[in-house]
Parts: C-alpha cells; structure tokens; sequence
C-alpha cells in the first residue's frame, strides 16, 4: 500500500510540473483541462468517498447524517482557506480582476501548494482503507494538480513575479503532495478515523471540482465545451468506478 501511495503521489508530482510547464507556455487549452478535472473531481465523492463512508459508518454503528456533516466541514473548510489567503483577484470597476502585486501571486500559490498537500494526505487516507478507494483519489488528484500547477505559472506571473521565482513556487506545489502521501504513511491510528476522513475529503473536492474549476473552466472557454468536458469527465469516474467496482 506504501508504495502505490509513494507511487501515485509521484505521478502528481510529474502532472503539477507538466500543468506549469503547459501555462509558462501556452494556456489556451486551459479551459478544457479546467472542465474535464471539474468533472473528475464532483464524481469521485459522490461515486466513491461518500458511498465508502455511508458504508463505513453503517459498519461501524455511526450515524449517516454525521458524514455528511464532515463533508460539509471540508467543503467549507476549503472555502475559508481560500478566501483567507487567496489574494489572487480584487474587485476593481464592478470586475474580478487578477492582482499586480508579487506578494498577493505568492499567497495565492501557497495556498494552491496547501491544498496539494492535503491532496497527498488523501491519497494515503484513501490507501489505508482500499487499494480501490485510494486508486480513485489519486486519479482525482493527478487530474486535479494539472489545473494546480497551471494556476500556480499564472497567479505568479500575472501578480509580476519573474519567470525563475514562478518556477519555484511550482517546485513548492509539485513537491507538496508527495510530502502529503509520505506524512500519512508516517501517522499511525488512522483506521479508527477513516469515516470522518474520507467523507471530509469529500466535502474539499466537492468545493474545488464546483467552486473553484467549474468557474474558471466557464471564463477560460465557452459555456457548451466546459460543460460537454465536465460532463465527459463525470463519466469517466463513474465508468471507472463501476468497472473497478465488478
């Protein structure tokens, strides 16, 4: 189980450096990739993390209602964190608009960096349970840090960072899910807290595929592609899901 979690956080690593490199680059296809990580991330709670906490709550005589108040714990605790440290827009002239100031572009990666960390947790938490839930979190996550890593090329440079601190900041989101996966190898005692933990995760990916991609997928392309996409990536979980399933 350590290995595939060590493995598959790897490959997170290689889709954040990828995502940068494709903005640093070129961002047109953006849009696209924005949708269809939309749509991986809304399915994988409700085709897998929530199913498998129902089920283990019910194994383990908790109530189903207290699911799904942790996974509304962790969509809002998503929620707060972004808007506590993502400085990356302003409202200027009646518009969102991307800040100017380099501070604000670190802020705002270090919050993309923060939520890849917690990303790598998951896939460990997810391993600890199933090989199969742990598979499904980390294709979240792999799909997930793509986007991430184009959205820290962006912020970065769009508040005035130069081109070699924007790369370093890429380093930091890379590296994060990795330390993420490792830390939850490391942390003994998670069993008896898998049900909380899973549907918590639940609750951020839910705020990040509806929140965060959904929105960014529509400004970034036309509102037919970024939903045909979505859709598309929607499917592919539940597809995946019910072969993985059989």
């Amino acid at each position: 189980m350590n290995l595939y979690t060590l493995v598959l956080s790897f490959i997170t690593f290689l889709a954040t450096l990828a995502g940068g490199y494709v903005a640093a680059r070129n961002r047109s296809k953006f849009g696209v990739i924005a949708a269809f990580s939309a749509g991986v991330l809304i399915a994988v709670p409700l085709f897998q993390l929530l199913p498998a906490s129902l089920t283990l709550a019910n194994n383990q005589h908790i109530a189903a209602q207290n699911v799904l108040y942790m996974t509304g714990l962790g969509f809002v605790f998503l929620y707060m964190l972004e808007r506590l440290l993502a400085v990356k827009k302003v409202r200027s002239d009646g518009k969102w608009k991307y800040i100017r100031h380099s501070s604000g572009g670190i802020y705002g990666a270090s919050e993309l960096a923060l939520h890849s960390f917690v990303d790598g947790f998951a896939i460990g938490v997810g391993f600890h349970f199933d090989v199969q839930i742990g598979a499904i979190i980390a294709l979240a996550v792999i799909f997930h840090d793509f986007p991430d890593g184009m959205n820290t090329i962006t912020v970065m440079l769009n508040s005035g960072n130069s081109l070699k601190s924007s790369i370093r900041m890429l380093l930091l989101d890379a590296i994060t899910p990795v330390l993420g996966a490792t830390a939850s190898i490391f942390i003994t005692g998670l069993d008896q807290y898998l049900v909380y933990l899973l549907s918590f995760f639940a609750g951020g990916f839910l705020y990040l595929g509806a929140s965060d991609l959904l929105p960014e997928a529509h400004d970034e392309t036309s509102p037919r592609v970024a939903f045909a996409v979505s859709l598309v990536g929607f499917l592919v979980v539940f597809v995946a899901t019910r072969f993985i399933s059989l």
